[in-house]
């Protein structure tokens, strides 16, 4: 008798080929901001650099400041932020997160 585990990876893996991939993967990515301010934006994430013309920016975010007033949507260098890709062609930046 097969333990859950196996259950479970033998049916992940079922999936995954049912897809054309090896492994269901997740739609949300981690990514940290390598360039934010007047204008510019560069995240990496998963080792690519998205520029602000490869992303979609949530609106309740900012890099186009041009004076760091401490705001807490300001998106800084550093800052670890939340992305967003069904389809791995299409970047959403939906959030700046913290550790607390």
């Amino acid at each position: 008798m097969k333990t859950f585990e196996e259950n479970a990876a033998r049916i992940a893996k079922s999936m995954g080929r049912a897809a054309g991939r090896s492994a269901p993967s997740s739609p949300f990515f981690l990514g940290e901001v390598r360039e934010a301010g007047n204008g510019k934006l560069r995240v990496n994430c998963g080792g690519m650099d998205l520029t602000a013309g490869d992303l979609y920016v949530s609106a309740g975010l900012d890099y186009k400041w041009t004076q760091d007033n401490g705001l807490p949507e300001l998106l800084r260098r550093g800052d670890r932020v939340v992305l967003l890709s069904g389809d791995g062609q299409a970047y959403y930046l939906i959030a700046r997160v913290v550790r607390v």
